[in-house]
């Protein structure tokens, strides 16, 4: 089989295992995991073995378009990380005790997930991107069904949520095939070109942002992460949406578009409020899969200002960054589904002490956790310095305080949950099976070593960002202003919450005086609410324009229907009980008259 041909592979072969292999084993759950497993070892070796020749493959489709694919250095580093997710998703499904409801509804979703992915990373072209895209929603509702009833309710507003993010982007491209036609990915559009150039990027970074979780279409993902088995959200929200999202988000704004200063600063403004959104809201709350949920979406905002400042270092930092949350995020939703099993709840009052008793379990959290807070030589860190070195070469000053302040507020986020973790005195509950401790556990090694991973691909970073220069971060262990700045957030987000911590007498209850603050206070609740929600508001505006048409015109259009009606009935009753008689000859008469008239419409007309 040729290179080309392989390329096929990775997009076709889950795709198809989940259609037409995995309803033989429907009533055996492991060995429908064991043939996804096999769909998605055959999809990393055709990409191992076409590697090394950076295959592409173009057939005509539809006039002015091609199905393109191809497998550059970078998309083959790109797919390598994607592998693994995929690999230790269905690996911990298979030991997981925890199971979805609906495990075969499960596992053919991660395939069709997979299949999705490698779509929209492999091809160059943007209708067949559109729809690998658009079957990466489908695959996420039913991922999210397959927790049972208690999950419709959050997959139906994940398909609305992401169906009108789509729908936006969608419309950006259309937009965009007016300036570029033949859906090529590299047409370098000027967004101060004019008002539809402009308005094209701003709707496509909208889709492409949400698809990472960007404010404000992030509000399904706590809702989710409370109802997908731990596999499952491990294996999209937290990871190969990041991917995918941040991934277009790069095309778009490297490739397809020439950012000006007016794009750039929407794309700011949307990264900030991204940052800031959730991670008040994580400081306060108390349920772990929500927590872990609200701090998937903040580190977006990072990623998001990385690519706008449009410096090499802010590119490569959003880039890694996509892959080290990924990688850390993966690993604690693992583990965390790991402890909620065990503790019959999520909720921090009942995990207090657990990973003390799960000591591989609460291991690999924690080596997530070091990345999570960017502690080098994680790859959490690497990308952080890089985004934050972008920011200062760029000149955006207020931006880089703000991610400083966003940094720091994570630190004391993930310290709450740590403290909680391995708060003295937890009940004995025994250790997860092999499996669920194999899946974090090299995760969370890959989020360990990310920065000397990312450290040791110049190759890669150049031929993604360009030329890099100097710079202040080129190694893990360097010392500039920027380490200074780093080793600051690390002491003030400690320091935040151990002078939040003093006086509570349990690590859950830490940051609970925020609840009591008349202005922050007010605002968290009735965000809990979800009066800040844009989904929850359009259901109430829907439902409130409902209750108008109701009362005020469907009742009237019923009073002049009936009214009608009667009328009728006045008026041609007589009339039709004196021709409706009885009489068998009068009835077969009108059915002659009937039939002759039919006959001139038909042979009259065409005469």
């Amino acid at each position: 089989m040729s290179a080309q041909s392989l390329l096929w592979v990775p997009v076709l072969v889950p795709l198809a295992v989940a259609v037409f292999l995995l309803p033989l084993f429907r009533k055996s759950p492991r060995a429908a995991a064991g043939i996804g497993l096999a769909a998605v070892a055959a999809a990393g070796l055709a990409i191992w073995v076409a590697a090394p020749s950076s295959p592409g493959v173009s057939i005509p489709w539809v006039e002015g378009f091609t199905i393109a694919f191809s497998l550059t250095g970078w998309k083959t580093f790109l797919l390598g990380f994607v592998f693994l997710f995929q690999l230790l998703a269905l690996v911990y499904t298979l030991g997981a005790a925890m199971r979805p409801e609906r495990p075969y509804l499960h596992l053919f979703a991660l395939l069709v997930a997979f299949s999705s992915t490698y779509a929209v990373i492999l091809t160059d072209n943007l209708m067949v991107l559109v729809i690998g895209w658009e079957l990466f929603l489908v695959a996420l509702y039913l991922l999210i069904h397959s927790g049972g009833a208690k999950a419709e309710a959050a997959a139906h507003k994940a398909l609305v949520i992401g169906g009108t993010s789509d729908f936006l982007m969608l419309l950006g491209l259309m937009f965009y095939f007016q300036l570029a036609p033949g859906g090529g990915m590299t047409a370098g559009v000027d967004t101060a070109s004019g008002p539809m150039a402009f308005w094209s990027f701003v709707l496509i970074f909208l889709g492409a942002g949400a698809k990472a979780g960007m404010f404000p279409f992030h509000t399904w993902i706590p809702d989710a992460a409370e109802v997908m088995p731990a596999s499952g959200f491990a294996a999209l929200p937290a990871s190969l949406e990041k991917v995918l999202g941040i991934y277009f988000l790069f095309v778009v704004t490297q490739r397809m578009f020439v950012i000006d200063a007016a794009a750039q600063t929407v794309m700011f403004l949307f990264g900030i409020v991204t940052v800031f959104v959730t991670i008040v809201p994580a400081l306060v709350e108390k349920d772990l899969r929500r927590i872990l949920a609200l701090t998937a979406i903040s580190p977006v905002g990072f990623m998001v200002c990385g690519m706008a400042v449009s410096e090499a270092a802010g590119v490569a930092g959003a880039l890694l960054y996509m892959l080290a949350h990924a990688a850390y995020k993966s690993t604690m939703f693992f583990a965390a589904g790991n402890f909620v099993e065990k503790a019959g709840g999520a909720g921090l009052d009942r995990l207090l002490g657990i990973a003390r008793s799960m000591p591989y379990s609460g291991a690999t959290f924690f080596l997530a956790f070091l990345s999570a807070i960017s502690l080098p030589p994680t790859g959490g860190f690497m990308a952080k310095e890089l985004i934050l070195e972008g920011a200062l070469h760029g000149g955006h000053l207020a931006v880089l305080a703000l991610l400083v302040v966003g940094a720091v507020l994570n630190v004391a986020v993930f310290a709450k949950v740590v403290a909680v973790l391995w708060a003295p005195g937890g009940v004995n509950r025994g250790e997860a099976p092999g499996a669920c401790i194999l899946a974090p556990l090299v995760m969370g090694a890959v989020a360990v070593l990310g920065g000397f991973i990312f450290s040791r691909s110049d190759a890669l970073v150049s031929s993604v960002a360009g030329a890099h220069g100097p710079g202040l971060t080129g190694n893990v262990w360097h010392f500039s202003i920027l380490a200074v700045v780093s080793l600051g957030i690390y002491a003030v987000g400690f320091m935040i919450y151990a002078s939040a911590r003093t006086g509570r007498a349990s690590a859950a209850e830490t940051f609970a005086s925020l609840r009591t603050s008349p202005v922050l206070g007010s605002v968290l609740t009735q965000a809990e609410a979800g009066r800040f929600d844009g989904y929850e508001i359009g259901v109430r505006t829907v439902d409130a324009i409902t209750r108008v048409v109701f009362r005020f015109i469907e009742r009237k259009i019923d009073v002049v229907g009936a009214g009608v009606i009667a009328l009728g009935c006045a008026v041609l009753r007589p009339l039709l009980s004196g021709a409706h008689n009885g009489i068998y000859g009068n009835y077969l008469c009108w059915a002659l008259v009937g039939f002759l008239v039919v006959l001139f419409l038909l042979f009259g007309s065409a005469a």
